[in-house]
């Protein structure tokens, strides 16, 4: 009897009219190939993949001391798979390479008129936006309490918005998923402010028996037609029973569905109307709530390359964005670094060819594989984006090393503290132990950055796990078991291993 394994099932086969010797034979080398494969990923690791009936093979696996020294685990590393979010890793890294951790976007103001001395400016403003990936509305306010300061009180033109820094093709923000009004599909934009995000809150108003909704930014331009039912019950359920209408681009939202008692608050975020209709509305609250004037109206429109700047406001240094994009993936900050990557390599305006070829130099210029990996919109928010687990293992120990190590691994969300990985390992042994970016689609879990194990020593950890349905909560329970194994293992206690991996990896002990 010959048993022939593979990570996650056992075979048994017979050959009743083989000699013995050809049999010891055959089971000696077959027991060879048993071993090597299951010696490449750890017992706790194979055992969540068969609690979920995954396949190993749907899962490149690669940890090792970030000192350099030989890998502890080494699967399927080379094949090329979706690494969802991870991708960030390789944009956040370049750019603190190339930009520096101090780099700044600046958004100019430009008087086109004359400003007297009662405050009026006689003619229009433009606002040439840089693709600051931050210019959200508490920075608005604060930009225009600097135009106030310097004496702009009236404008009796209209101000203009130039995004022109980038240059991009028409996009369709459902074109991804179909799901066009969430905020993770808000295209990139030189001018793109407060995400384009527009937050509902959603209360039980017992003197009505109604349920309040509000929204935050406030903007009068958006219509809320709020057909919501309160009902008594716990609060549960998909959007605690929210369903909502509107068109892509659209001023105007309808909720409708039930809404339980039992909720106190709940918040859900969608993108709505144009970059520059929802530019030009949060822009006129603002101006207006801090006693400005406007005589005219907001709208899109380029000014020239070289007028005089009367104002440059500067964005959050890169190495705050980077914790901001990293520890809670946010997609479109990642896609205005990719964009600023290009402008800032080749040249304004940004475009995505650019900004590929930007990030895909400094990759060779890094010995990472360029040539294989696949950038797309450097957010990972893609189905064509590719990398190996080798590729981005070279990436974070090419992070380890650099002067910027301190800010990259900031960056990174904190096990059981923030980021996406805070509800994960919560008070309890792993807690804050390791610093990892998350990755996740549909068909995509993923993980990547450094953990400790409890002896002190720190491991580069990569996961790349593409599966049919793996996104639903069984690629997070592989995860798990990875990190657990990998925090109680001791290098002392494995047992060495004599031969290389079936899938062509270096030799992988198991604990």
């Amino acid at each position: 009897m010959i048993v022939v394994s593979n990570p996650t099932r056992r075979v048994t086969r017979f050959y009743p009219s083989q000699s013995r010797i050809t049999r010891g034979l055959i089971g000696a080398l077959f027991w060879v190939l048993s071993c090597t494969a299951v010696a490449s990923l750890p017992e706790p690791v194979l055992k969540a993949l068969d609690r979920y009936e995954l396949d190993a093979d749907d899962l490149s696996l690669l940890i090792k001391p970030v000192d350099g020294g030989e890998p502890v685990i080494v699967h399927n590393a080379e094949t090329l798979r979706n690494p969802a979010s991870t991708m960030k890793l390789v944009t956040t890294m370049a750019a603190l390479d190339v930009l520096k951790p101090n780099y700044q976007w600046a958004t100019d103001i430009i008087l086109l008129g004359e400003l007297d001395s009662t405050g009026v400016l006689h003619g229009d403003l433009a606002i040439r936006g840089g693709g600051d990936p931050y210019l959200v509305e508490e920075s608005i306010g604060r930009l225009v309490a600097e135009m106030r300061r310097r004496g702009l009180q009236h404008i009796t033109g209209d101000v203009l918005l130039d995004d022109s820094a980038f240059s991009l093709p028409a996009t369709d923000p459902g074109a991804f998923d179909g799901e066009p009004l969430r905020a993770y599909n808000v295209p990139p934009d030189a001018l793109l402010i407060n995400f384009k995000v527009i937050r509902f809150f959603f209360e039980p108003d017992p003197a009505t028996q109604r349920v309040r909704v509000t929204t935050l930014p406030e903007l009068p331009e958006l219509q809320v037609e709020n057909d919501l039912k309160l009902i008594r019950g716990r609060c549960r359920g998909y959007q605690k029973g929210i369903a909502v209408h509107a068109d892509a681009n659209a001023n105007r939202v309808r909720f409708s569905g039930t809404f339980p008692d039992g909720c106190k608050r709940y918040s859900l975020s969608r993108s709505l109307l144009t970059h520059d209709g929802y530019a030009a509305a949060l822009l006129n609250q603002v101006w207006l709530r801090h006693g400005g004037r406007l005589d005219g109206v907001i709208r899109s429109a380029n000014v020239a390359e070289d007028a005089e700047v009367w104002l440059e406001w500067d964005s959050r240094p890169l190495s705050e964005q980077i914790r901001l994009i990293n520890k809670y993936s946010n997609n479109v900050m990642t896609r205005q670094l990719f964009l600023t990557m290009g402008a800032e390599v080749f040249g304004s305006p940004a475009s995505l060819p650019k900004a590929r070829a930007a990030v895909g130099q400094w990759l060779s210029d890094h010995n990472l594989d360029a040539e294989r990996i696949v950038i797309d919109n450097g957010a990972g928010l893609s189905r064509d984006t590719r990398i190996s687990a080798k590729s981005l293992a070279g990436l974070l120990e090419l992070g380890w090393r650099s002067p910027f190590m301190p800010e990259f691994v900031a960056s990174l969300s904190l096990v059981g503290l923030d980021g996406t990985f805070r509800r994960r390992f919560r008070d309890g042994p792993l807690t804050g132990q390791a610093h990892l970016k998350t990755g996740r689609l549909d068909g995509v879990t993923a993980m990547a950055g450094f953990a400790m194990a409890r002896d002190g020593q720190r491991y580069i950890v990569v996961s790349l796990h593409n599966a049919p349905d793996v996104h639903r909560g069984t690629g997070e329970v592989v995860q798990n078991a990875i990190l657990q194994w990998l925090h109680r293992y001791e290098p002392a206690s494995l047992q060495s291993a004599d031969v290389a991996a079936s899938n062509g990896s270096d030799a992988t002990p198991e604990g």
